[in-house]
Protein backbone atom coordinates (compact mmCIF):
# COMPACT_ATOMS: atom_id res chain seq x y z
CA UNK A 1 0.00 0.00 0.00
CA UNK A 2 3.03 2.46 -0.08
CA UNK A 3 5.95 2.83 -2.03
CA UNK A 4 9.53 3.92 -1.38
CA UNK A 5 12.59 2.53 0.49
CA UNK A 6 12.01 0.94 3.58
CA UNK A 7 14.58 -1.73 5.09
CA UNK A 8 13.86 -5.39 5.93
CA UNK A 9 15.52 -6.14 8.99
CA UNK A 10 18.57 -7.19 7.54
CA UNK A 11 22.04 -5.54 7.94
CA UNK A 12 24.07 -4.08 10.88
CA UNK A 13 21.91 -3.90 13.66
CA UNK A 14 18.95 -5.65 12.33
CA UNK A 15 18.29 -2.73 10.25
CA UNK A 16 19.47 -1.67 6.55
CA UNK A 17 19.37 2.23 5.23
CA UNK A 18 18.84 1.39 1.91
CA UNK A 19 16.66 -1.31 0.33
CA UNK A 20 15.11 -1.87 -2.88
CA UNK A 21 11.58 0.11 -3.24
CA UNK A 22 8.74 -2.34 -3.59
CA UNK A 23 4.87 -1.82 -4.31
CA UNK A 24 1.90 -3.50 -4.43
CA UNK A 25 0.45 -2.48 -7.48
CA UNK A 26 -1.59 -4.36 -9.92
CA UNK A 27 -1.36 -3.89 -13.62
CA UNK A 28 -2.16 -6.32 -16.49
CA UNK A 29 -3.65 -9.63 -16.66
CA UNK A 30 -2.81 -9.46 -12.78
CA UNK A 31 -5.41 -6.94 -12.48
CA UNK A 32 -8.09 -8.13 -13.96
CA UNK A 33 -7.64 -11.75 -12.38
CA UNK A 34 -7.95 -9.75 -8.87
CA UNK A 35 -10.75 -7.76 -9.97
CA UNK A 36 -12.69 -10.57 -11.32
CA UNK A 37 -11.90 -12.36 -7.98
CA UNK A 38 -13.39 -9.96 -6.35
CA UNK A 39 -16.31 -9.54 -7.87
CA UNK A 40 -17.13 -12.87 -7.29
CA UNK A 41 -16.51 -12.64 -3.58
CA UNK A 42 -18.74 -9.59 -3.64
CA UNK A 43 -21.47 -11.56 -5.28
CA UNK A 44 -21.42 -14.36 -3.41
CA UNK A 45 -21.23 -12.50 -0.19
CA UNK A 46 -24.54 -10.44 -0.97
CA UNK A 47 -26.31 -13.20 -2.12
CA UNK A 48 -25.76 -14.78 1.14
CA UNK A 49 -27.12 -11.45 3.00
CA UNK A 50 -30.42 -11.50 1.42
CA UNK A 51 -30.54 -15.24 1.95
CA UNK A 52 -30.29 -14.24 5.67
CA UNK A 53 -32.93 -11.79 5.44
CA UNK A 54 -36.19 -14.19 5.93
CA UNK A 55 -34.35 -15.73 8.50
CA UNK A 56 -34.19 -12.36 10.23
CA UNK A 57 -37.59 -11.74 9.84
CA UNK A 58 -39.26 -15.10 10.18
CA UNK A 59 -37.51 -14.91 13.75
CA UNK A 60 -38.24 -12.11 15.07
CA UNK A 61 -39.48 -11.47 18.33
CA UNK A 62 -39.89 -15.08 19.25
CA UNK A 63 -36.40 -15.81 20.84
CA UNK A 64 -35.87 -18.81 18.40
CA UNK A 65 -32.04 -17.77 17.78
CA UNK A 66 -31.03 -18.05 21.19
CA UNK A 67 -33.24 -21.59 22.06
CA UNK A 68 -34.92 -20.51 24.80
CA UNK A 69 -37.78 -18.19 25.95
CA UNK A 70 -36.44 -14.76 27.13
CA UNK A 71 -38.25 -13.36 30.98
CA UNK A 72 -39.33 -10.49 29.53
CA UNK A 73 -43.20 -9.26 28.24
CA UNK A 74 -43.35 -9.96 24.15
CA UNK A 75 -43.46 -6.09 22.93
CA UNK A 76 -40.14 -6.06 24.83
CA UNK A 77 -38.69 -9.30 23.47
CA UNK A 78 -39.57 -8.12 20.13
CA UNK A 79 -37.69 -4.44 20.45
CA UNK A 80 -34.52 -5.07 21.81
CA UNK A 81 -34.78 -8.37 19.17
CA UNK A 82 -35.41 -5.82 16.70
CA UNK A 83 -32.39 -3.91 17.61
CA UNK A 84 -30.49 -6.84 17.47
CA UNK A 85 -31.44 -7.58 13.90
CA UNK A 86 -31.05 -3.78 12.83
CA UNK A 87 -26.99 -4.18 14.04
CA UNK A 88 -26.30 -6.98 12.85
CA UNK A 89 -27.63 -5.99 9.41
CA UNK A 90 -26.06 -2.88 10.09
CA UNK A 91 -23.07 -4.40 10.81
CA UNK A 92 -23.15 -6.36 7.96
CA UNK A 93 -23.51 -3.91 5.48
CA UNK A 94 -21.06 -1.60 7.25
CA UNK A 95 -18.29 -4.02 5.75
CA UNK A 96 -19.81 -4.71 2.53
CA UNK A 97 -19.79 -1.04 2.03
CA UNK A 98 -16.34 -0.24 3.09
CA UNK A 99 -15.17 -3.25 0.95
CA UNK A 100 -16.80 -1.24 -2.47
CA UNK A 101 -14.90 2.36 -1.08
CA UNK A 102 -11.80 0.31 -1.15
CA UNK A 103 -12.28 -1.68 -4.25
CA UNK A 104 -13.34 2.13 -5.55
CA UNK A 105 -10.38 3.92 -4.35
CA UNK A 106 -7.41 1.62 -4.54
CA UNK A 107 -8.57 -1.92 -6.90
CA UNK A 108 -4.77 -1.36 -8.57
CA UNK A 109 -3.00 -2.57 -5.17
CA UNK A 110 -3.23 -6.19 -4.37
CA UNK A 111 -2.86 -5.45 -0.48
CA UNK A 112 -5.55 -3.10 -0.80
CA UNK A 113 -7.74 -5.82 -2.79
CA UNK A 114 -6.96 -8.28 -0.24
CA UNK A 115 -8.35 -6.02 2.66
CA UNK A 116 -11.32 -5.31 0.59
CA UNK A 117 -12.45 -9.50 0.17
CA UNK A 118 -11.14 -9.66 4.14
CA UNK A 119 -13.68 -7.07 4.19
CA UNK A 120 -16.83 -9.05 2.81
CA UNK A 121 -15.68 -11.97 4.61
CA UNK A 122 -16.04 -10.03 8.04
CA UNK A 123 -19.32 -9.06 7.35
CA UNK A 124 -21.02 -12.35 6.46
CA UNK A 125 -19.49 -14.82 8.83
CA UNK A 126 -18.59 -12.68 11.84
CA UNK A 127 -21.48 -9.99 11.57
CA UNK A 128 -24.29 -12.73 11.88
CA UNK A 129 -26.20 -13.30 7.99
CA UNK A 130 -24.37 -16.73 7.26
CA UNK A 131 -25.54 -17.62 11.23
CA UNK A 132 -28.98 -16.30 10.42
CA UNK A 133 -29.28 -18.35 7.28
CA UNK A 134 -27.97 -21.41 9.06
CA UNK A 135 -30.57 -21.48 11.87
CA UNK A 136 -33.15 -20.87 8.73
CA UNK A 137 -33.13 -23.30 5.92
CA UNK A 138 -33.29 -26.88 7.09
CA UNK A 139 -31.03 -27.89 3.58
CA UNK A 140 -28.44 -25.22 4.67
CA UNK A 141 -24.94 -27.42 6.29
CA UNK A 142 -25.07 -27.61 9.51
CA UNK A 143 -21.03 -27.12 9.14
CA UNK A 144 -21.34 -23.96 7.09
CA UNK A 145 -20.19 -21.73 9.76
CA UNK A 146 -17.78 -23.55 11.63
CA UNK A 147 -16.10 -24.33 8.46
CA UNK A 148 -15.72 -21.21 7.09
CA UNK A 149 -14.92 -19.49 10.12
CA UNK A 150 -12.09 -21.82 10.81
CA UNK A 151 -10.75 -22.25 6.94
CA UNK A 152 -12.03 -19.34 5.34
CA UNK A 153 -11.45 -16.51 8.11
CA UNK A 154 -8.37 -17.93 10.30
CA UNK A 155 -6.16 -18.10 7.40
CA UNK A 156 -6.77 -14.45 6.05
CA UNK A 157 -6.71 -12.58 9.85
CA UNK A 158 -3.40 -14.57 10.43
CA UNK A 159 -2.40 -13.04 6.93
CA UNK A 160 -3.45 -9.71 7.36
CA UNK A 161 -1.44 -9.70 10.70
CA UNK A 162 1.39 -10.57 8.83
CA UNK A 163 1.04 -8.86 5.72
CA UNK A 164 -0.49 -5.39 7.12
CA UNK A 165 0.28 -2.95 5.96
CA UNK A 166 3.01 -3.15 2.90
CA UNK A 167 2.17 -6.74 1.64
CA UNK A 168 5.59 -7.96 2.79
CA UNK A 169 6.79 -11.10 5.18
CA UNK A 170 8.45 -9.46 8.04
CA UNK A 171 10.57 -10.79 9.26
CA UNK A 172 10.81 -13.74 6.92
CA UNK A 173 10.16 -16.48 8.71
CA UNK A 174 6.76 -15.27 9.69
CA UNK A 175 5.34 -16.61 6.02
CA UNK A 176 5.64 -20.29 7.78
CA UNK A 177 3.23 -18.82 10.48
CA UNK A 178 0.46 -18.19 7.26
CA UNK A 179 1.39 -22.05 5.98
CA UNK A 180 1.06 -23.66 9.31
CA UNK A 181 -2.30 -21.85 10.01
CA UNK A 182 -3.33 -24.11 7.40
CA UNK A 183 -3.79 -27.34 9.62
CA UNK A 184 -4.46 -25.63 11.88
CA UNK A 185 -7.34 -24.23 10.77
CA UNK A 186 -8.45 -27.78 9.47
CA UNK A 187 -7.79 -29.50 13.01
CA UNK A 188 -10.15 -28.00 14.86
CA UNK A 189 -12.78 -30.42 13.39
CA UNK A 190 -10.29 -33.21 14.98
CA UNK A 191 -8.42 -32.48 17.83
CA UNK A 192 -9.59 -30.84 21.35
CA UNK A 193 -10.46 -27.48 20.71
CA UNK A 194 -7.95 -26.92 24.07
CA UNK A 195 -5.02 -27.88 21.27
CA UNK A 196 -6.44 -26.44 18.83
CA UNK A 197 -6.53 -22.90 20.71
CA UNK A 198 -3.13 -23.08 21.60
CA UNK A 199 -1.70 -23.58 18.56
CA UNK A 200 -3.64 -20.64 17.05
CA UNK A 201 -2.99 -18.46 19.73
CA UNK A 202 1.04 -19.22 19.14
CA UNK A 203 0.48 -18.11 15.76
CA UNK A 204 -1.35 -14.75 16.54
CA UNK A 205 1.57 -13.96 19.21
CA UNK A 206 4.16 -14.74 16.71
CA UNK A 207 2.14 -12.35 14.23
CA UNK A 208 1.73 -9.63 16.42
CA UNK A 209 6.09 -9.81 17.31
CA UNK A 210 5.81 -9.49 13.78
CA UNK A 211 3.83 -6.33 14.07
CA UNK A 212 6.12 -5.02 16.79
CA UNK A 213 8.93 -5.55 14.89
CA UNK A 214 7.73 -4.07 12.02
CA UNK A 215 6.84 -1.02 13.57
CA UNK A 216 10.29 -0.71 15.33
CA UNK A 217 12.70 -1.57 12.30
CA UNK A 218 11.02 -1.03 9.19
CA UNK A 219 7.50 0.84 9.07
CA UNK A 220 8.04 4.46 7.52
CA UNK A 221 6.18 7.46 9.18
CA UNK A 222 3.08 7.05 7.68
CA UNK A 223 2.91 3.01 7.73
CA UNK A 224 3.35 3.54 11.78
CA UNK A 225 -0.04 5.33 11.31
CA UNK A 226 -1.59 2.68 9.51
CA UNK A 227 -0.91 0.15 11.82
CA UNK A 228 -1.75 2.50 15.07
CA UNK A 229 -5.10 2.63 13.09
CA UNK A 230 -5.39 -0.52 13.12
CA UNK A 231 -4.18 -1.52 16.54
CA UNK A 232 -6.49 0.63 18.41
CA UNK A 233 -9.42 -0.50 16.55
CA UNK A 234 -8.84 -4.09 17.46
CA UNK A 235 -7.73 -3.66 21.10
CA UNK A 236 -10.94 -1.22 21.55
CA UNK A 237 -12.85 -4.26 19.65
CA UNK A 238 -11.12 -6.38 22.22
CA UNK A 239 -11.84 -4.32 25.39
CA UNK A 240 -15.46 -3.81 24.40
CA UNK A 241 -15.86 -7.30 23.47
CA UNK A 242 -14.63 -8.60 26.82
CA UNK A 243 -17.19 -6.35 28.67
CA UNK A 244 -19.87 -7.46 26.58
CA UNK A 245 -18.57 -11.08 27.26
CA UNK A 246 -19.40 -10.57 31.10
CA UNK A 247 -23.27 -11.10 31.17
CA UNK A 248 -23.22 -14.08 29.00
CA UNK A 249 -20.82 -15.70 31.95
CA UNK A 250 -23.10 -14.91 34.15
CA UNK A 251 -25.91 -16.77 31.61
CA UNK A 252 -23.67 -19.83 31.01
CA UNK A 253 -23.91 -20.60 34.75
CA UNK A 254 -27.70 -20.80 34.73
CA UNK A 255 -30.27 -23.83 35.09
CA UNK A 256 -30.53 -25.78 31.85
CA UNK A 257 -33.95 -25.05 30.35
CA UNK A 258 -34.02 -21.25 32.47
CA UNK A 259 -35.69 -18.59 30.50
CA UNK A 260 -32.91 -16.02 29.83
CA UNK A 261 -32.78 -12.54 31.21
CA UNK A 262 -34.09 -9.70 29.01
CA UNK A 263 -30.26 -8.11 28.89
CA UNK A 264 -29.11 -10.97 26.94
CA UNK A 265 -31.23 -9.52 23.85
CA UNK A 266 -28.88 -6.08 24.66
CA UNK A 267 -25.82 -7.90 24.77
CA UNK A 268 -26.53 -9.09 21.61
CA UNK A 269 -27.36 -5.70 19.99
CA UNK A 270 -24.09 -4.42 21.34
CA UNK A 271 -22.23 -7.53 20.04
CA UNK A 272 -22.86 -6.71 16.75
CA UNK A 273 -22.37 -3.07 16.77
CA UNK A 274 -18.57 -3.96 18.49
CA UNK A 275 -18.13 -5.95 15.05
CA UNK A 276 -17.85 -2.95 12.73
CA UNK A 277 -14.68 -1.31 14.97
CA UNK A 278 -12.26 -3.73 12.80
CA UNK A 279 -13.63 -2.39 9.21
CA UNK A 280 -13.74 1.16 10.79
CA UNK A 281 -10.09 0.93 11.30
CA UNK A 282 -8.74 -1.04 9.26
CA UNK A 283 -10.72 1.24 6.10
CA UNK A 284 -9.17 4.42 7.87
CA UNK A 285 -5.53 3.04 7.60
CA UNK A 286 -5.58 2.04 4.17
CA UNK A 287 -7.01 5.35 2.79
CA UNK A 288 -4.57 6.59 5.04
CA UNK A 289 -6.86 9.76 5.81
CA UNK A 290 -5.65 12.06 8.26
CA UNK A 291 -3.80 9.31 9.71
CA UNK A 292 -2.15 11.84 12.82
CA UNK A 293 -5.24 12.09 14.25
CA UNK A 294 -4.57 8.59 15.88
CA UNK A 295 -2.38 9.90 17.97
CA UNK A 296 -4.58 12.76 19.53
CA UNK A 297 -7.62 10.00 19.50
CA UNK A 298 -5.22 7.40 21.34
CA UNK A 299 -4.21 10.30 23.94
CA UNK A 300 -7.67 11.38 24.67
CA UNK A 301 -8.94 7.44 25.00
CA UNK A 302 -6.33 6.90 27.55
CA UNK A 303 -6.66 10.20 29.53
CA UNK A 304 -10.98 10.21 29.31
CA UNK A 305 -10.85 6.52 30.28
CA UNK A 306 -8.93 6.24 32.98
CA UNK A 307 -10.20 9.70 34.27
CA UNK A 308 -13.86 7.95 34.10
CA UNK A 309 -12.56 5.25 35.87
CA UNK A 310 -10.91 6.95 38.77
CA UNK A 311 -13.99 9.59 38.85
CA UNK A 312 -17.22 7.23 39.27
CA UNK A 313 -15.60 5.21 42.34
CA UNK A 314 -15.21 8.85 43.73
CA UNK A 315 -18.56 9.84 42.77
CA UNK A 316 -20.49 6.92 44.41
CA UNK A 317 -18.04 7.09 47.42
CA UNK A 318 -19.21 10.75 47.58
CA UNK A 319 -22.86 9.86 47.64
CA UNK A 320 -23.12 7.78 50.34
CA UNK A 321 -20.12 9.91 52.25
CA UNK A 322 -22.24 13.20 51.79
CA UNK A 323 -25.78 11.45 52.86
CA UNK A 324 -24.12 9.95 56.21
CA UNK A 325 -22.56 13.24 57.07
CA UNK A 326 -26.06 14.91 56.53
CA UNK A 327 -27.50 12.53 58.29
CA UNK A 328 -25.03 12.20 61.37
CA UNK A 329 -25.32 16.53 61.45
CA UNK A 330 -29.21 16.54 61.14
CA UNK A 331 -30.59 13.64 62.11
CA UNK A 332 -32.86 13.20 59.47
CA UNK A 333 -33.36 11.10 56.67
CA UNK A 334 -35.76 12.74 54.10
CA UNK A 335 -34.26 15.06 51.50
CA UNK A 336 -30.45 13.69 52.25
CA UNK A 337 -30.14 11.43 49.54
CA UNK A 338 -31.34 13.63 46.89
CA UNK A 339 -29.07 16.80 48.20
CA UNK A 340 -26.22 14.31 48.83
CA UNK A 341 -26.32 13.10 45.19
CA UNK A 342 -26.50 17.40 44.07
CA UNK A 343 -23.46 17.99 45.91
CA UNK A 344 -21.71 15.29 44.97
CA UNK A 345 -22.58 15.66 41.21
CA UNK A 346 -21.27 19.16 41.72
CA UNK A 347 -18.28 18.01 43.78
CA UNK A 348 -17.36 15.63 40.17
CA UNK A 349 -18.40 18.26 38.04
CA UNK A 350 -15.13 20.47 39.48
CA UNK A 351 -13.16 17.91 39.45
CA UNK A 352 -13.98 16.83 35.96
CA UNK A 353 -13.37 20.70 34.37
CA UNK A 354 -9.49 20.85 34.47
Amino acid sequence: MTEGTRNDGRGSGGISDSAPSSTTSLRGRWLLLARAVWIIIATLALLLLVASIPGYVLTLGKAAWFGAPVEAPAGVVFVLDLLGVVASITAALVSLSLAGVLFWRKSDDWMVMFISSYLLVYGIVLAGPLERAEAFYPWWPALAEDLFQSLFFTMPTVALFVLFPDGRFIPRWTRWLLVLSIPVAVAVFYVPPSYSWALLGMIVLGAMYSQIYRYRHVSTPPERQQTKWVLFGILLWIVLMALISVPYGIQLNLPPGSPLPWWTLVGSTGWWLTLTIVPLSLSIAVLRYRLYDIDLLINRTLVYGSLTLMLAPVYFGGVTATQALFTALTGQEGEQPQLAIVVSTLVIAALFTP
